[in-house]
């Protein structure tokens, strides 16, 4: 036999320990609110800062190379006027190189493909071929360009920029070209890098052959880019901004946008584990920040749980023992601030309500009958004994479906099932809260009315039996039911069951369809229910 032990976790303990555990959560569960929420804050501040930063470094690109090509046929259309004097030729080719855009080079090539002028002199290409791939480069050449990548006679990866010769007639003398090299420093680098980047931040840029123009890794640059989505979003001519996985594996936060001049994409990024680290110092300062008010809130509910706890604890130990002479008396000192203290305060001052607290067992499933969904014979000896017990009168009504075995034997048993679960639900519509309804077996049903007298019982049972008979239950027939009712016979149930039979068996016998009280309580008092 299992021996019963107190517990020695008292209502203070369990109100410190749920207090403050949930403090606990409030607080973890804010922190990781404000956390996700600078978290999110920070990604998104970001994604747009590089779409931004994209889109305007996309246009000045654009600009700028929009410009070149405006020097390029000013030039041109100088040289082309003065029939290639040499001296118009020098003078224009070193303003284009020393007032321009930063172009590394600036050449002219004859309509054979052969370099007849270049700035700076040092490079020494005069006389040699352009190395432009192409097999028909005069045909090439004879509107403005900007070259894919190349390798240029020197060695060095390029981007060109051309515009062709022509006399005032429309003859085709060659093009002039201003070069970019990619990976020294001037021309297209310089162009990128006097841009303000902060916090790791970086741009790069690929053409429409997915090869990389400018990285600040210079290594990088000429190589194709593989396994990136953004590049294949911007090379399609959009703009817009991505968190993504690049092609080495980085977390990155990108911004991207597209140079229709020239069909460049230039992606600008940001890792996302630089983007988050000032996170965890905000971190810091907000948890500093909650120090304070949760070590008064803690106090708080240290002396809180104190006054919760003290009326219920001092009924604990008053009852810890049993009953005592002058226990009511000690109970009623017990000060009960708050609702639960007082109900229990209450509860041990006065009799609870048995038949309701009786009732409330009845909706067990050993105490419902599966057909009708109402009580059965064992919820009705345990709701006669709560009714005993708490000493209150009730009435009975026994009622009786007319003529079942007809209605079986006519619509068959899944029709008489019906017509007993409808006949269950009309008495559950005309009976209260309190009422406990009952099916005994077959077609009778039974009905216990607390504190109710013979002459309210049997105004019920008139409304169950005109209810009844006004519902169509059947589709070409009529249901009525014969009631009994009576009242309490005040110490015996047995009695009082008995007499509502009789009366019930009066119902019948006078020709169904009707109420009968019992004979010897007609005379009893109206409801006091």
């Amino acid at each position: 036999m299992r021996v019963w032990r107190p517990s020695r976790i008292n209502l203070r303990q369990l109100i410190l320990m749920l207090s403050v555990c949930s403090t606990l959560a409030l607080l973890v569960a804010g922190a990781l609110g404000v956390y996700q929420a600078q978290r999110e804050q920070l990604i998104s501040d970001t994604l747009d800062t590089n779409e931004a930063f994209a889109q305007k470094l996309a246009a000045t690109i654009s600009d700028i190379l929009r410009q070149a090509q405006q020097d390029l046929a000013y030039a041109a259309g100088r040289m082309g006027r003065s029939d290639m004097d040499a001296r118009v030729v020098q003078t224009e080719l070193h303003r284009l190189r020393e007032q321009g855009v930063s172009f590394n080079a600036v050449s002219i090539t004859d309509s054979d493909g052969i370099i007849s002028f270049v700035v700076p002199k040092t490079l020494q290409l005069e006389g040699r071929r352009a190395s432009q791939p192409g097999p028909d480069v005069a045909d090439r050449y004879r509107i403005a360009t900007i070259s894919r990548p190349f390798v240029s006679l020197l060695g060095n990866l390029a981007v060109q920029l051309t515009h062709p010769l022509q006399t005032p007639d429309g003859r085709y003398l060659g093009y002039v070209a201003g070069t970019f090299y990619l990976k020294a420093d001037g021309g297209l680098s310089r162009l990128i890098s006097q841009q303000f980047f902060r916090n790791d931040t970086y741009v790069y840029v690929v053409d429409a052959n997915r090869l990389m123009l400018y990285h600040p890794e210079t290594e990088r640059i000429g190589h194709p880019v593989k396994g990136n989505t953004v590049i294949d979003e911007v090379l399609q001519g959009r703009a817009g901004q991505q968190r993504l996985v690049n092609s080495q594996g980085i977390d990155m936060l990108a911004g991207y946008a597209y140079a229709p001049l020239s069909k460049w994409g230039i992606v600008v990024q940001r890792p996302t584990a630089a983007t988050l680290s000032r996170l965890s110092g905000l971190m810091r300062h907000v948890l500093w920040l909650t120090l304070a008010p949760a070590a008064l809130l803690m106090i708080l509910l240290w002396m809180l749980s104190y006054w919760i706890a003290r009326p219920l604890r001092e009924l604990a130990l008053l009852v810890q023992h049993g009953y005592e002479q002058g226990l009511a008396r000690r109970v009623r000192s017990v000060r009960g601030w708050y609702f639960e203290a007082q109900q229990l305060k209450r509860a041990l001052l006065a009799a609870l309500d048995m038949v309701e607290a009786r009732m409330g067992q009845l909706r067990d499933e050993a105490y419902v009958d599966a057909l009708s969904g109402l009580g059965n014979r064992r919820g009705l000896n345990a709701a006669l004994l709560a009714c005993k017990v708490a000493g209150r009168p009730f009435s009975v009504m026994v009622l009786d479906i007319d003529f079942f075995k007809r209605i079986n034997d006519q619509y068959g048993h899944d029709a008489g099932d019906r017509v007993i679960q409808q006949v269950a639900q009309l008495m559950r519509s005309q009976a209260r809260e309190a009422d406990a309804l009952f099916r005994m077996g077959g077609e009778e049903f039974l009905a216990l009315l607390p504190g109710t007298r013979l002459a309210a019982g049997v105004l019920v049972a008139e409304r169950v039996r005109a209810v009844v008979e006004q519902t169509a239950l059947l589709p070409d027939d009529v249901v009525t039911v014969s009631i009994g009712v009576a009242p309490w016979c005040e110490g015996d149930s047995a009695l009082t069951l008995k007499a509502a039979d009789e009366a019930l068996y009066r119902a019948k016998a006078a020709g169904r369809n009707r109420v009968m009280a019992a004979p010897d309580c007609l005379q009893e008092g109206s409801t006091q229910a």
